[in-house]
C-alpha cells in the first residue's frame, strides 16, 4: 500500500504538469475568428511613429508615484486598464497586440512560446510598408511572439543601456508607420524575488522612471504609450483577479496633447485597435474591441467587424462553458468511483474506526495553511515558481503528518495497525484532494476559460496531494519495517 501511495504521488505530480502543458489549448472560437476576419475600415489620418514602453509588473500605485509619470501627465491621457485573469505576461502580450482576449485565443500561461495565433499590430504595420523595432534586456518573449526577421532592435543583455539610443534613433528616422516596443522586465523579476517593498524592486522602479524620461524625450513628435501588463501582490505574485494585480496603468501622449484622466476603466480589448489607429494602420484583423479616441488621438471610423467578432467571442465562451460542463459530468462519477474503490483495501487491511474521520481533514488543513500563509487561492499565490512548488509540497506533507497524528491519537491504542490505518486514510484524503480538484477542471485547464479559483485549485490540489501521499507512504512503510524489525 505504501508503494501504491508513492506511485500515486508521482501520478499527482505528473497530473499537475499535464494540466499546465495543456492550458494553452486553442479553442474553436479562435479558429472561427481567423476564418471570418477581414481588414476592417481604412486607417484614419496619416501614418505615424508610435513608441510603446511596457514596464513589466508595475502596479498602478507605483506608476502614479513615479516622477516621470507625474511630469508627463500634464501633456497626456492617463487611465486604468482592466485586465482579465489569468493576469500573466505572455497572455497580456498576445492580447495587447492582437486584440483577442486569452479565453478566446487560448493563450493562458507563460508556457506559450509560439508566434502569435492572431494577426497583430506589428503585422498591420509591416503590411502598410512600415517597420517594427523591439528592444528588451535579455528576454526574447516579445520578439518570439510578435517579431519578424526584418524587425530591428535587440533582446541581448544590456540592450536597454547604450544600444537603445541607436535603436531609438533608427526608429525616429524611419518613414512612418514605425512602431517601437521597449520592454523593461526588472520590475517584474524583483517583485517576484522579494516583493514590492524590497530594495531591488525600488531600484528597478527608479530605473524604469529614468527609462520613461529617456523614451519620452526622444519621441516628442511621436505617439507614446506607457503601460504595464499586470500588478503584483505586496509579497510578489500575480495571475489572479485581485485588485492590485488586475488593474494596470496606462499613459498616452500625442503631440500637442493635454492632461486628461480617462474616467472609465479601459477594457484591454480596445488596446490593439487604439494602437493601430494611433499608428495610422488598419486594426489587427481579428481584434474584438473598438479603438478609443482617448488612446489614439483620432476618431475611429465605424467598424461592423467588432460587433461580429464580439458575437463570435460570446458564442465561443458559451460553447466552452457547455463543453466543460459535459466533461465534468463525465469525469466526476469516474473520480468518485475510483475513490470509493480505494477505500476497500484500507478497510480490509486495517478495519474501520471513527478516528479515521480525523485523517480526512487533510484537504482542510492544506487550504487553511495556504490561506494562513497569506497566499490567495489563485495564481497570484506564486511568487517564485520553484519556491512555490516546494511550499505546496511541504503543505501536503505537513497536512498528512498532522491528520495522521490526530487520527492516531483519537484511536486510543491499536498499535501499529492504528498508525497504518490513520496514514492510509490520510493518503486517501490526499488522493481525493488531487483527483476531485482536477475533475472540477475536467482534467484540463484548456481550451475553456476557468475562474481564477477553478484554474488554481487543481494545481494546488495535485501539488499538495503529491506531498501528502509521500508522507502517508513513508509512515506506512516505516511502520511496517519497524514492526518487522521488532518481531
Amino acid at each position: 500500500m505504501g508503494i501504491v501511495g508513492l506511485l500515486s504521488a508521482a501520478a499527482c505530480a505528473g497530473g499537475a504538469e499535464s494540466l499546465l502543458s495543456g492550458a494553452n489549448a486553442r479553442p474553436e472560437g479562435s479558429r472561427v475568428l481567423a476564418r471570418l476576419a477581414n481588414d476592417g475600415p481604412s486607417p484614419v489620418g496619416p501614418p505615424a511613429h508610435v513608441a510603446v514602453l511596457l514596464i513589466d509588473g508595475m502596479r498602478l500605485d507605483e506608476a502614479r508615484a513615479l516622477p516621470a509619470w507625474r511630469s508627463l501627465r500634464g501633456r497626456s491621457r492617463t487611465g486604468v486598464v482592466r485586465l482579465r485573469a489569468p493576469t500573466l505576461s505572455r497572455p497580456f502580450y498576445h492580447h495587447l497586440f492582437t486584440g483577442v482576449p486569452s479565453d478566446i485565443s487560448g493563450v493562458r500561461t507563460n508556457r506559450f512560446s509560439e508566434h502569435a495565433r492572431h494577426d497583430s499590430v506589428m503585422d498591420r504595420v509591416r503590411a502598410a510598408g512600415g517597420r517594427v523595432w523591439i528592444a528588451a534586456d535579455d528576454l526574447d518573449w516579445m520578439r518570439r511572439m510578435h517579431g519578424a526577421p526584418e524587425d530591428g532592435g535587440s533582446d541581448a543583455a544590456g540592450a536597454l543601456a547604450e544600444p537603445l539610443d541607436g535603436i531609438v534613433a533608427e526608429w525616429r528616422e524611419a518613414p512612418a508607420p514605425a512602431l517601437l516596443v521597449v520592454h523593461f522586465v526588472a520590475t517584474d523579476a524583483t517583485a517576484h524575488a522579494g516583493g514590492i517593498a524590497s530594495g531591488p524592486h525600488q531600484q528597478a522602479l527608479s530605473a524604469a522612471d529614468r527609462l520613461i524620461v529617456r523614451i519620452a524625450e526622444s519621441s516628442e513628435s511621436a505617439g507614446l504609450f506607457v503601460l504595464s501588463d499586470h500588478g503584483h501582490r505586496r509579497t510578489g505574485g500575480h495571475g489572479g483577479a485581485e485588485a492590485e494585480v488586475a488593474r494596470s496603468p496606462i499613459l498616452f501622449r500625442a503631440p500637442g496633447g493635454e492632461e486628461t484622466e480617462i474616467a472609465s476603466p479601459v477594457d484591454a480589448d480596445t488596446l490593439a485597435p487604439s494602437l493601430s489607429l494611433a499608428l495610422g494602420v488598419a486594426r489587427p484583423r481579428e481584434a474584438i474591441g473598438v479603438a478609443l479616441p482617448e488612446l489614439s488621438g483620432r476618431v475611429p471610423r465605424p467598424d461592423r467587424w467588432s460587433i461580429r467578432a464580439a458575437s463570435v467571442a460570446d458564442a465561443s465562451r458559451a460553447l466552452s462553458a457547455e463543453n466543460l460542463s459535459v466533461r465534468r459530468r463525465r469525469v466526476f462519477p469516474i473520480a468518485l468511483f475510483l475513490l470509493f474503490m480505494a477505500l476497500g483495501p484500507i478497510k480490509r487491511a486495517f478495519g474501520f474506526h471513527p478516528s479515521m474521520l480525523l485523517a480526512l481533514t487533510l484537504p482542510l488543513l492544506v487550504v487553511g495553511a495556504h490561506l494562513g500563509l497569506g497566499r490567495p487561492l489563485s495564481l497570484s499565490a506564486i511568487d517564485e515558481r520553484g519556491l512555490h512548488v516546494a511550499r505546496i509540497f511541504v503543505l501536503g506533507v505537513s497536512a498528512a503528518f498532522v491528520s495522521t497524528a490526530l487520527a492516531r491519537l483519537a484511536s486510543r491504542g491499536g498499535g501499529p495497525t492504528a498508525t497504518r490505518r490513520a496514514a492510509a486514510t490520510a493518503g486517501w484524503a490526499a488522493a481525493a484532494l488531487g483527483l476531485l480538484t482536477s475533475a472540477g477542471a475536467g482534467f484540463a485547464l484548456g481550451p475553456w476559460f476557468l475562474s481564477p479559483l477553478a484554474f488554481y485549485l487543481p494545481l494546488l490540489g495535485c501539488g499538495a496531494a503529491a506531498g501528502g501521499l509521500v508522507a502517508a507512504s513513508a509512515v506506512l512503510i516505516g511502520s511496517a519495517l519497524a514492526e518487522k524489525r521488532a518481531g
